[in-house]
């Protein structure tokens, strides 16, 4: 497949293919051809980041540290057989691909816990928003824009770009409707993407250079809340008089009753279902996560010599009122912003010395 760039993204490629042109290749895929991470041990890097999700975590962090190390090893391999041409080496190496689906709902870590695996694997990330596409040649989204921010993302270099991580969000919403005669976006954009989750070649073209780049080793994750997927699988296992969590029993039938086709289904073999947050793990986000976004604004304070102090009643009230948003994890960051915006707006430069945050703090703040 070729495909022609406007001159912005020509011009983004241009740039990133000159700075990539100043480091060497093998150094910029060194650490993927000696990726060696257990599972277990890239688990126990993202439990410094993710709060809860214990089981998905453990199912995300086995397929990713295979992924790699099944990647490393015979793309090393293959360097042997073709002297060095990584170009070469990333076509002749043939690799099962085992894509991710999540599932679970807004704000529980679906795409955090996908971006952080990618840094701590270090390869390129990139969020695909799949409600942008449409059935009628992708309007507002094609192909290309995902290959050319994997490789933005890479840093120009068109090798990394090829081992990245997509991240298809909100794949639920392209589900076909089952209660109409003829689905315009849903289906098509399902099938749209078959070719491309399963690994096709692609040709970039930009002025007189063409940049050759393939999905073949790309991993992607797609995610979405799939809201009424519980009670399509609770009704099913009804059906068979089978007991048990839903999420232990999720199928493929399943999701192909929700709307999703079955080839593109069967293209994500790896299932994994996040739970909502409890108010507890909202709470321990807060003081435990090594991306907590209070201890963000506590360094932010302290840069213009305001000491935020903190109470556990304030932690408790902050999760509570997360909670009750139904936002989740991404809820926390526009209640601590509301909570402290007027003492961030008027302190710096006019007072320094300690900021009491505590439960009646936050109810004042928030009513």
């Amino acid at each position: 497949m070729t495909y022609s760039l406007t001159e912005e993204k020509r011009r983004r490629i241009a740039e990133k293919m000159e700075q990539f042109r100043q480091r060497q290749v093998g150094d910029a895929v060194e650490h993927i051809l000696e990726f060696n991470k257990t599972p277990t041990t890239l688990k126990s890097e993202l439990d410094r980041f993710v709060i809860g999700q214990e089981k998905g975590k453990k199912i995300l962090a086995t397929a990713i540290a295979f992924h790699y190390r099944r990647l490393g090893s015979s793309l090393k391999r293959a360097l042997g057989d073709f002297k060095g041409d990584i170009e070469a080496a990333l076509k002749g190496t043939r690799t099962p691909k085992a894509n991710i689906l999540m599932v679970g709902p807004t704000g529980c870590g679906k795409t955090y816990t996908s971006e952080t695996a990618s840094e701590l694997v270090g390869v390129p990330f990139v969020v695909e928003d799949l409600t942008k596409f449409s059935e009628v040649g992708y309007v507002g989204m094609n192909v290309t824009d995902i290959l050319v921010d994997l490789l933005v993302s890479g840093g120009g270099n068109p090798y990394v770009a090829q081992m990245g991580i997509v991240y298809l969000d909100e794949m639920d919403k392209i589900a076909a409707e089952t209660s109409t005669v003829r689905d315009v976006s849903g289906k098509g954009v399902q099938k749209g993407l078959l070719k491309l989750v399963e690994g096709v070649d692609n040709t970039l073209e930009f002025g007189k250079e063409r940049l050759n780049l393939s999905t073949k080793h790309v991993l992607f994750i797609a995610g979405g809340a799939y809201d009424s997927l519980e009670g399509i699988v609770r009704n099913r296992l009804a059906r068979l008089n089978v007991t048990g969590d839903w999420r232990d029993h999720l199928a493929t039938e399943d999701l192909v009753s929700f709307g999703m086709e079955r080839q593109l289904v069967g293209r994500f073999p790896v299932r994994v279902v996040y739970d909502r947050l409890t108010t507890q793990e909202l709470q321990d986000i807060l003081i435990k996560s090594a991306d907590s976004p209070l201890l963000a604004y506590v360094q932010d304070l302290k840069a213009w010599g305001i000491e935020l102090r903190y109470t556990e009643d304030a932690l408790a009230e902050i999760a509570r009122r997360a909670k009750k948003e139904g936002t989740g994890a991404r809820g926390l960051t526009g209640i601590l912003h509301r909570v402290l915006l007027e003492d961030m707006f008027r302190l710096p430069g006019s007072y320094t010395g300690e900021l009491m945050m505590d439960g009646a703090y936050i109810r004042e703040k928030l009513g």
